[in-house]
């Protein structure tokens, strides 16, 4: 027999949820959880430049994508083709970035016949340019002037100064003399003239006191004042025991030299040489001659005539004197002995630094006499042009003279053919006059010849015979 089974029934369904909720939940974490690695990765701020400005507004944060432009800071300019813009990249890192402005500058000063130098080695604005002339000319302006910025713009503080030339106007004239080239009124940079007395009419000639020649140095001044033609005349001088041994003379004038001595028992004190100034005085002050010798050397008291200085043909001390010396002495002598070495070798590094700074007064000197040499061979080249000028203005004169000789005989010449002509002339005339009369003369003769012979058939005469 088999039971009946009953038939399984199946378990009741569970209900179902809405499945629009659950979706919308995974759509908002996967909305949330997706940008996170994106945006954890910043940029740090922006760069900073010298010549360039962040243009716009400031952003607190900057992720990848993100661009910044800049502007040039005023007083600067934009230099193609550098970037004016930067990206932030995914690694959080700018793109890279340069300077791309300058600073300004403002134009060259060129100065003809001059120099500008600046100190910057740039004319960017608030630098400045400093201006010097050649040698021979002078700065027209000031000689330090600067780059300004005004506004977006830059200029320079002043007008570009410019160099001119130095001229000088007549020297002064002084009385009782001149100077050469009085004819002219202008003179250039460097030029010299030299001044001369005039000859005297009196007994004592004039005397040139000061410098004989001036050079024009600046626009309109000479290298000194000119210089004086006075009579100078200085008193016979005279030493009280003592003789003249050379300068003696019947007049003393300018720059006129005495030498003195003093007579046997007497020494001289002062300078034995003495010359005529041009105040009619002599310089420098006269000497004078003092009674007795004239000491060689100053005389002292020696040493050992002092108390406590031992004299120096004392005995001198043997070895056995030193036993007795206890270890203090010996230390002294110890000390000393260091301080004679620190001694000696301050002296000899004050020997060497002096050595070094002989040889650096020695090269000063050098250069001094150098310039000196240069001096004075520029001196010659002037006196040597000056008196090739002299030179060739004598020849011009000298050959003016002789056109002027040349034509004053051209004249006697011809006023001396006139006048052979014009007596050439009247001895024609004479002759001529002469021979008209003599002509005349003739023609009456004649005239009168045949008249005389016509009469004679009427004489009653002649006819009867």
């Amino acid at each position: 027999m088999t039971a009946s089974c009953a038939p399984r029934q199946a378990p009741p369904a569970r209900p179902e949820s809405p499945p629009f909720p659950w979706c919308c939940v995974g759509m908002l974490l996967a909305a949330l959880v997706l940008p996170l690695p994106i945006f954890s990765v910043r940029c740090i701020d922006p760069p900073v430049l010298d010549s360039m400005k962040l243009k716009g507004v400031i952003k607190r944060h900057y992720y990848p994508g993100d661009r910044i432009d800049y502007e040039c800071y005023r007083g600067y300019f934009y230099v193609w083709p550098y970037l004016l813009s930067a990206t932030c990249e995914p690694n959080g890192s700018w793109s890279r970035i340069e300077e791309a402005c300058l600073r300004k500058s403002c134009p060259d000063p060129q100065v003809k016949h001059g120099k500008v130098v600046a100190p910057n080695d740039t004319f960017e604005w608030e630098s400045e340019a400093h201006i010097s002339c050649d040698e021979g000319y002078f700065l027209r302006g000031k000689p330090i002037i600067i780059c300004n910025l005004i506004g977006e713009n830059v200029s320079w503080s002043d007008t570009i100064p410019h160099c001119e030339k130095i001229y000088c106007g007549q020297p002064p004239k002084i009385k009782h003399g001149k100077h050469t080239n009085s004819y002219r009124n202008i003179f250039e940079y460097n030029e010299l003239i030299t001044y001369s007395c005039d000859p005297s009419n009196g007994p004592d000639e004039y005397s040139l006191v000061g410098q004989n020649k001036l050079i024009c140095i600046e626009p309109n001044k000479w290298s000194s004042d000119p210089p004086l033609c006075k009579v100078v005349k200085c008193q016979r001088p005279f030493l009280e025991h003592g003789i003249m041994v050379s300068g003696s003379r019947d007049k003393f004038s300018y720059q006129s030299v005495v030498v003195f001595e003093c007579l046997q028992g007497f020494y001289l004190n002062g300078s034995n040489l003495v010359f005529c100034g041009g105040n009619d005085t002599w310089e420098p002050e006269m000497p004078t001659c003092i009674k007795g010798y004239k000491p060689t050397h100053p005389t002292k008291t020696p040493l050992s005539k002092y108390p406590g200085y031992p004299n120096p043909s004392d005995e001198i001390p043997s070895l056995e004197d030193f036993e007795d010396l206890d270890a203090g002495i010996i230390a002294l002598a110890i000390l000393t002995a260091i301080v004679a070495v620190v001694v000696v070798c301050t002296c000899l590094y004050r020997c060497l630094f002096s050595g070094k700074k002989e040889e650096k007064d020695m090269k000063e000197k050098a250069k001094e006499v150098k310039e000196k040499e240069v001096r004075d061979v520029k001196e010659e080249e002037r006196e040597k042009e000056e008196k090739q000028r002299k030179e060739e203005k004598e020849k011009e004169e000298k050959k003016e003279k002789e056109r002027k000789e040349k034509e004053k005989e051209r004249k006697e010449k011809e006023k001396e053919k006139k006048q052979k002509e014009k007596e050439m002339k009247e001895k024609k005339e004479k002759e001529k006059k002469q021979k008209e009369e003599k002509e005349m003369k003739g023609k009456k003769g004649v005239g009168a010849g045949p008249t005389t012979q016509q009469k004679k058939p009427t004489s009653p005469v002649v006819q009867k015979r």
